[in-house]
């Protein structure tokens, strides 16, 4: 009978702490501090400042590693900043310390998930700059992607065209330091020299196309499980 009691105290005992651990970390998206933000007027304009033109579903990681789950966000890639909804159906900016984010959607009939993550520094990217995890591990495989808006003003008119200009860039990070790489074969292997052999022989025998980021990441992948 003691036995019984103890087994049962034990657990009411774990299930207390698992309760206090994830209250400590899961926090209701309601309790969210943002402020309110300017949209842009995207109707006469090229391109879009937004990771995704549609609200979506997501995850948020603070610095102090509180986790927001099932956030109805956006990406605004100009101003580097995460939007969402509040409960009253406005559009804040979050202002609390971001550590990574993580935005679904559907993109070619596809489920698909997206990471971003800060804190590397290196090659002109500032520590507070997001950047896409393409492939995770002791290696990893990142990208920047800077958006900037335009207005332009056509010989003898008075419409002002605006547009939005991409520009990407990719890096091999290892721990926090970032080096920069280009989508070709010789950069990329530049970046990790001590596997470059086996890394060569498995582009070659696996038909890799450098130019496309899911190959580049299968790459740093194999790096990953040498």
């Amino acid at each position: 009978m003691r036995k019984t009691v103890l087994r049962f105290a034990l657990t009411v005992l774990a299930c207390g702490f698992f309760c206090l651990d994830a209250a400590a970390q899961y926090t209701h998206t309601n309790d969210m501090e943002g402020r309110a933000v300017h949209e842009y007027n995207t109707i006469s304009m090229d391109g879009s400042p937004y990771l995704y033109t549609d609200w979506a579903k997501g995850s948020i990681t603070l610095s102090n590693g509180t986790i927001y789950q099932g956030v109805n966000m956006m990406y605004d890639q100009v101003k580097d900043v995460v939007l969402f909804k509040s409960k009253d159906g406005q559009v804040k900016e979050l202002i609390e310390p971001v550590q990574e984010f993580k935005i679904n959607f559907i993109q070619a009939n596809q489920a698909t998930e997206k990471t971003f993550r800060k804190g590397f520094s290196g090659e002109g990217v500032s520590p507070d700059a997001f950047l896409e995890v393409l492939a995770d591990g002791k290696a990893m495989l990142l990208k920047r992607t800077g958006k900037k808006i335009f207005d332009r003003k056509s010989y003898n008119s008075a419409t002002i065209n605006r547009e939005v200009q991409v520009s990407e860039d990719y890096y091999v990070a290892t721990g926090n330091k970032l080096v920069k790489v280009k989508k070709s074969k010789s950069s990329l292997l530049a970046a990790m020299p001590e596997k470059s052999d086996y890394l060569e022989t498995y582009i070659k025998s696996n038909a890799l196309n450098l130019r496309s980021d899911s190959d580049l990441a299968k790459v740093v992948a194999y790096y990953n499980s040498l």
